[in-house]
């Protein structure tokens, strides 16, 4: 009987090791599991913030683009005479011009008010300084925002605002 009794604790103590392995290998799967899980979400969260960050790039780069366009608007009406101001071809190429700034609308692209404005170094781009002073006095090309972030920045000429007085 003791015997029997020792290999049959002897066969318990065999099926509690392979028990205990198994349970390790177990374990080493699940925290391999865990870790390869933790890869993938790692991987899919990078992979979005890329696709985010490439769709940002390009979408700044066509906009700009287009401001190189809405540029060209701006000199043609600039030099266009008073006398045609009321002429179809005027008036085509004035809706084509509020056409493409409805566009940029659309995107969440807005003009930077610049004129009257204390200079900002993050919205605008100093060609020249004219005197004392840190006023935005004269534009030379307009800065745009997109969604609250600087696509390009106002040309601008900074100096002292020259104050009118009445005189009698």
């Amino acid at each position: 009987m003791k015997e029997v009794n020792s290999e049959l604790q002897k066969e318990l103590e065999k099926i509690k090791e392979d028990l205990e392995a198994e349970q390790q290998k177990s374990q080493e799967y699940l925290n391999g599991w865990k870790r390869a899980k933790a890869d993938y979400l790692n991987l899919e969260r990078n992979t979005s913030e890329e696709k985010s960050h490439w769709s940002k790039m390009i979408r700044r780069e066509i906009f700009s683009s287009f401001l190189s366009i809405l540029d060209s608007f701006d000199q043609l009406i600039s030099h266009l005479p008073p006398e045609l101001a009321e002429n179809e071809w005027a008036q085509g190429v004035l809706h084509l011009k509020k056409q493409l700034e409805q566009i940029l609308k659309q995107f969440h692209i807005s003009k930077i008010k610049s004129l009257g404005e204390k200079f900002d170094p993050l919205k605008h781009e100093a060609v020249k300084k004219e005197g004392d002073g840190d006023q935005v006095i004269s534009e030379i090309s307009s800065g745009y925002l997109i969604q609250e972030e600087l696509l390009r920045p106002a040309k601008v000429i900074v100096g002292k605002k020259i104050e009118k007085t009445d005189q009698k």
